[in-house]
């Protein structure tokens, strides 16, 4: 009995990892747009003052 419980809290372990895991991936992705969309913004106003 002792072993199944273990193994139950295992799994929920394992599932929780799996959740963090993807949440921190979601997490990189989204800072991984918000750098590229602060560069997109820094190279269009660097063009735009060199226009000027």
């Amino acid at each position: 009995m002792k072993s199944y419980a273990e193994n139950d809290k295992n799994q929920q372990n394992g599932k929780w990892s799996e959740k963090a895991n993807d949440a921190a991936k979601k997490a990189e992705e989204k800072l991984d747009d918000i750098k590229k969309e602060a560069r997109d913004a820094a190279e269009t106003q660097n063009k735009d003052q060199q226009s000027e």
